[in-house]
């Protein structure tokens, strides 16, 4: 029987219409066209159907090949990583046939489920799969597999504040990005976007290349330093260069003065110029690579083949629009952009590749405003903001729920220096906001609003409970012991 077929066998059987089973998942007239064939059901979908009939994924999909939709989930996956959809690359990965439970082993699949676990917010799981990833690529001199490891294990470690041992292992990553270039064992694309933002990041924590010759501490009241994203206007793309013109050397050294015309970076920041030499443009079409993503889910169970073809145009395709989103950032960065309109700021936002962790950012910018106690700009960004997020389809990935709750807190913090006479009632939701804080949320955003509960509630002559923010910050602020030392 066909996928359908079985749908329909299985929901007679157990006495359920059409639209018991479709429930709020989709129509009762979408699962009338998978039923009949008509419509073929993305692979998540199948799996909430098949666990609302009780009934295991095996039931549906038996009679594909396991190792081909294995391989097939994991180019698929691969594409949800790179598009910010790390919840449903866990849960695809983690929701695959037993009879591919054999070919689990394979390198590939571990690599690519720790990266959709470290994005999805489990750091602990996702080192347990990639350390000895990173240690037995190092060994065997698989320079691909090391890159992907070693560059997630510095979010890993700068996920939890431990900023040295980050810029070591991305440093350790970059070291194998002249060996993949030349094998193209990683699409150009990719490679250059990977490599690009890297060196930003390492340019925001070690921005003149001095290491760290000491334990690097952090105070109760200075967070980790933040990855940054800076917005520009989405200019047109460069002329590409000769094949091969803008890799660097070995040595990650390049020309020491730039083509006429060219950017430029200042000699003390060796990451920028090195990023800047990576740097290439291309245009994005996010909903394209949706869209051929959706086409690649609906065939993953009926044509692994073509599933897993659709997937790689699609994550090549996505890496084009991120390479041009790195490159507006490194411009913006070496200050080649001035200013841009709320027009322009809207446009880019809307149609960047990780439009979620961008609001998050022009959240970051917005922060910065309030601070130099720029209300009028902050309040107008924050309207911007507001409507941006309205604009964009519903997401639960990690990185969504933590721009919005970020998003709450500064429109709580805007509308208190905009109202005094709502300052009461602000000062109550702000308590309720810091004492609902979810786990998943960024210290930094808690930190912030106990900052502000200290202020506003002094203000109100509230001393005592100030004081117990004062306490709570200094708890936050404090850096865990590591259980189990880091070896890179």
């Amino acid at each position: 029987m066909s996928i359908g077929e079985t749908i329909r066998t299985l929901r007679t059987s157990r006495g359920l219409s059409q639209a018991e089973l479709a429930g709020e998942l989709i129509s009762p007239e979408r699962l009338n066209e998978i039923e009949s064939g008509r419509a073929l059901a993305p692979y998540p979908l199948l799996i909430q159907l098949a666990d609302r009939l009780g009934a295991s994924i095996d039931s549906l999909v038996g009679d594909a090949d396991p190792h081909g939709l294995l391989q097939a989930a994991i180019h698929v996956a691969q594409y949800d990583i790179a598009a910010g959809h790390y919840s449903r690359a866990r849960h695809m990965l983690t929701h695959l046939p037993e009879a591919s439970f054999h070919t689990r082993g394979l390198a590939e699949y571990r690599l690519t489920l720790a990266r959709a676990l470290r994005g999805d917010g489990a750091d602990a799981e996702a080192v347990q799969l990639l350390l000895p990833l990173a240690e037995a690529a190092e060994a065997s001199g698989d320079a691909r597999v090391a890159f992907y490891a070693l560059r997630e294990l510095g979010y890993a470690e700068c996920d939890r504040g431990n900023v040295p041992a980050a810029v070591r292992l991305w440093k350790d990553a970059l070291a194998h990005v002249d060996a993949i270039a030349a094998s193209r064992a990683i699409p150009a694309a990719e490679l250059r976007a990977l490599t690009l933002q890297l060196y930003l990041h390492l340019d925001d924590l070690d921005p003149r290349d001095e290491g760290f010759d000491v334990p690097w501490k952090r105070t109760s009241l200075d967070p980790q330093p933040p990855l940054r994203a800076e917005f520009a206007p989405v200019a047109a793309a460069p002329e590409p260069s000769a094949p091969g013109s803008a890799a660097p050397d070995a040595a990650g050294s390049g020309p020491s003065s730039p083509a006429p015309g060219a950017a430029w970076a200042p000699p003390d920041r060796p990451h920028l110029a090195a990023a800047l030499r990576w740097a290439d443009g291309g245009s994005a079409l996010f909903a394209m690579c949706e869209k051929l993503a959706n086409e690649a889910l609906c065939h993953l169970a009926t044509d692994p083949s073509q599933a897993r073809a659709l997937a790689d145009q699609a994550t090549e395709l996505l890496y084009v629009g991120r390479l041009a989103e790195m490159e507006t950032a490194l411009d913006a960065r070496l200050g080649k952009a001035e200013g841009f309109s709320s027009r322009l700021q809207r446009a880019y936002l809307t149609t960047a590749v990780s439009p979620w962790s961008e609001l998050a950012a022009f959240g970051d910018e917005i922060a910065e405003r309030l601070e130099a106690s720029d209300v009028e700009r902050a309040a107008l960004w924050m309207e911007l903001a507001r409507s941006i997020e309205r604009l964009l389809p519903p997401a639960a990935d990690v990185s969504a729920k933590r721009a919005r709750l970020k998003l709450d807190l500064l429109a709580l913090e805007t509308a208190y220096l905009q109202r005094p006479q709502d300052r009461a009632a602000l000062r109550q939701r702000l308590l309720e906001y810091e004492q609902s804080f979810p786990e998943w949320g960024e210290t930094a955003v808690r930190m912030r609003a106990c900052r502000l509960l200290v202020q506003w509630l002094a203000e109100a002559r509230d001393f005592e409970q100030a004081l117990r923010y004062v306490q709570k910050i200094d708890l936050l602020g404090r850096e865990p012991r590591p259980q189990v030392p880091f070896v890179f």
